[in-house]
């Protein structure tokens, strides 16, 4: 193949160029036209709300997601001006679209453009000083029955820095649309509210609202799921007090979910974590004078000090101490009302007993912490418990993340039924189908597992409109689309299924639930009755192979956690209870909620910094050096500090690092949760040295505690006898050196002098006399 020459490389080009050149207004002109649709769609969403600082905005407050022949259309919302210049002499407009939009393309046609609509009203004609204007020019004999109204709280000019708020309102009979045909006419109307002046237009918001006026078919059931729990980490996998009062107070999570069970049809989801944490929470407090029990521990010398619990009041604290007693009773007393109104009320619902803390159990298979899965799912006993009729044969994957082995280990372990997203098991009919089905679980297509499909473009549009801050425009959609789908198959009964967000609730939960259950051509209807319904064929399963899970970064690190602090709780008297702790405060780091961004690995972090904390609260109080007399056989106090929330069984072990000293293992105690115990520990000096000693908590499966103490022992002999024989034998030393001078010296001599005159007397001396 000969080279293309350089002069032709160089003439193609330049033609290229020339071409791109005069292509580009071409490609420019519709992204410019589209630019405002695309910036008023997305106007309520986090990624513009830096890029429309400096802009003027339209958010929706209220939009009437339906409307029948006799209903008003009202549309209500704000205009900001975050800009610098004043917005003079406004027009503002009410937009509907010409035709229906009974499709799903048309629906989004109309978000991304909204080509084919009407003005229904504007400020020009329908504004205050329009009304007043038409009022005072109308003539007695006036037939104009109009009542589109649009209020404002500004005049000519929305200044910089400020809000202006509108209302539309506009009767069923001025909206220019068809009842002579109720079925072929019914239908979601596309709404865009528009702000200009006189540079264009400056601002955009949709919504959509749905003409029903009356027509007859059948309605489509739809089930929905709402899950009661409370993601987050909390020591031993229970819920504070404090958060559950939070969440039970006005505007709160579970106050939320209380005013839900007003919709009788309403299924929930019931995490154990919450049965469990409000049963320990409003367990009835021990009497200040009951009488303790102590057990004096078996053979040790054991003299045990009772010190208060962490953080109980000093006396002299004593009227801060009953105030906060009595705040802790009201609490208890608040929380124990809530909670008795809230299990009579779900007692008429349809409940469905998760596994402890919701957890991704698709994460949790094939790990090192993979028994939690099946700990998880025994655990809903406790919603059983409480709610005898509660389904605990439901198992609920995260969305997409099903697969055939994963069914079969989830039927294995006594789940009937599975709930599935209809991305994972979609209809081989191109429409929205029955949510009730089955799919195979093993390669021959023998052995099946009840499908429960959620409707995935319902279930999303809803966490959509939850999310919002305004979600006026977003709830109107939803029902819009709901329109689309009975549009789809309108002589046809459907039953479709429509789980909330697995989350905490939120306030706008309340809003979603009333909107999709009171368009007329929805029939709310209990998840058991679907269950209880035919199942409808659908496509084989798919696996997903980008479904979300808890990620392998949190899983390992709940694993290393679990590892250290197994061990560790043989020190319990109540092992088992010390696992359960764990398990459970592991478990709320592989919920559901957490398959979404970093929570589960900030959930994994707090989780190993409480085990290190559990560890580290039994410990040995740090004692000085001590004096031992070689040959005696005596004790060493050793203090043990239990700062856990349980009672711990240990014995201490002494290890010298020289054989200078002997020591024995002490007898099994008992030490009481949040007090300190002092043990002896039977030593023996055998010669003078200074030895180093390690002092060890050893529990009865020969687990030594991580928590060491090092102590020095300085091993001396008997310095009372030893003292008194340096002294006799000084005394006799003393003795012994006098005796020898006193010896070597010998007798005294008489000096001669007097020698002579002695001599002398002796003579002279008178015999008699002497």
């Amino acid at each position: 193949m000969k080279p293309i020459p350089i002069r032709r490389l160089r003439f193609l080009t330049a033609l290229l160029s020339t071409l791109l050149l005069l292509a580009g207004p071409v490609f420019a002109y519709p992204l410019l036209d589209a630019a405002p649709a695309a910036a008023s769609t997305d106007a309520n969403t986090d990624a513009d709300t830096d890029a429309k600082k400096d802009e003027v905005s339209i958010t929706l407050d209220e939009v009437t997601p339906w409307i029948d022949d006799k209903g008003t259309l009202t549309v209500r919302g704000t205009i900001s001006n975050t800009t610098k210049k004043a917005v003079e002499k406004p027009s503002l407009s009410l937009q509907m679209s010409t035709r229906k939009l009974d499709s799903e393309s048309r629906l989004t046609a109309w978000k991304q453009g909204q080509a084919q609509h009407r003005t229904v009203a504007d400020l020009e004609h329908d504004g205050t000083e329009a009304r007043k204007k038409a009022k005072k020019d109308k003539d007695a004999d006036s037939d104009d029955s109009s009542g589109i109204t649009l209020d404002t709280s500004f005049d000519d000019t929305v200044d910089p820095g400020t809000s202006a708020e509108f209302t539309f309102r506009v009767p069923a009979d001025d909206l220019d649309l068809s009842k002579s045909s109720p079925v072929s006419s019914w239908g979601p109307r596309g709404l865009a509210v528009q702000l200009g002046d006189d540079t264009g237009l400056r601002a955009s918001a949709l919504g959509f609202t749905t003409w029903y006026p009356d027509p007859e078919f059948d309605q489509t059931k739809i089930s929905l799921l709402a899950p009661v729990t409370l993601p987050g980490h909390s020591e031993g996998g229970l819920i504070p007090s404090d958060r559950l009062d939070a969440a039970i107070a006005e505007g709160g999570s579970l106050d939320t979910i209380a005013k839900l069970l007003e919709h009788k049809e309403l299924a929930l989801a019931i995490d154990p974590r919450i049965i469990a944490s409000f049963e320990a929470a409003i367990a009835e407090p021990t009497p200040a004078d009951a009488p303790e029990e102590t057990e004096e521990p078996d053979g040790g010398s054991g003299e045990e000090t009772q010190s208060p619990p962490v953080g109980a009041p000093e006396n002299d604290d004593a009227d801060s101490s009953g105030a906060e007693l009595e705040a802790a009773e009201k609490q208890r007393k608040r929380l124990d009302s809530w909670y008795q109104d809230f299990v009579e009320a779900a007692q008429k619902h349809t409940v469905v007993a998760l596994p402890y803390g919701d957890p991704d159990l698709s994460a949790l298979r094939g790990t090192k912490i993979d028994r939690l899965s099946s700990f998880a799912q025994k655990q809903r006993e406790i919603v059983k418990d409480v709610f005898p009729d509660a389904r605990t044969d439901i198992a609920w994957p995260v969305a997409g993340s099903a697969t055939k082995n994963g069914l079969r280990a989830l039927k294995k372990a006594g789940n009937s039924t599975a709930i599935l997203s209809d991305g994972q098991q979609p209809s081989i009919t191109g429409i929205h189908d029955d949510a009730h089905s089955q799919t195979t679980i093993t390669d021959d297509g023998e052995s099946t597992i009840d499908t429960l499909i959620s409707d995935t473009k319902l279930a999303d549009m809803s966490a959509e409109a939850i999310a919002e801050d305004n979600p006026a425009g977003a709830l109107s959609e939803l029902v819009a689309e709901s329109a689309v789908i009975q549009s789809e198959a309108p002589y046809r009964t459907r039953s479709l299924f429509v789980p909330l967000p697995r989350a905490a609730a939120s306030a706008n939960w309340e809003q979603t639930v009333e909107e999709l259950s009171s368009a007329p051509w929805i029939a709310p209807t209990e998840v058991d009755k679907i269950l209880d319904s035919g199942s409808e064929a659908r496509g084989l399963l798919r696996t997903d192979a980008d479904a979300p899970h808890i990620r392998k970064r949190a899983v390992k690190s709940l694993a290393m956690t679990r590892a250290n602090q197994a061990d560790f709780n043989s020190v319990f008297s109540d092992r088992d209870s010390a696992d359960i702790r764990l398990d459970r405060e592991l478990l709320t780091c592989t919920s559901a909620a957490w398959t979404l961004g970093r929570n589960a690995n900030i959930c994994a972090g707090q989780a190993r910094e409480q085990s290190e904390n559990l560890m580290d609260s039994l410990h040995l109080r740090k004692g000085s050096s001590v004096l031992l007399v070689t040959g005696e056989k005596t004790t060493i106090p050793v203090t043990i500090v239990n700062d856990s929330p349980a009672e711990a069984t240990l014995r201490i072990r002494m290890k010298p690092n020289t054989p200078q000293l002997r020591a024995q293992e002490t007898e099994t105690v008992k030490v009481p949760a949040a007090e300190t115990m002092r043990v002896d520990v039977p030593v023996e000096g055998l010669a003078n040295a200074d030895v180093p000693t390690t002092i060890e908590m050893v529990t009865a499966d020969e687990v030594v505690l991580p928590k060491q103490e090092s102590l020095m022992v300085r091993v001396r002999a008997d310095w009372e006898n030893i003292g008194t024989a340096v002294i006799g034998l000084a005394l006799a030393v003393v003795f012994v050196i006098g005796l020898i001078k006193t010896i070597s010296r010998g007798r005294p001599k008489i000096p001669e002098q007097q020698l002579a005159d002695a001599m002398a007397r002796a003579k002279t001396d008178d015999p008699e006399k002497r």
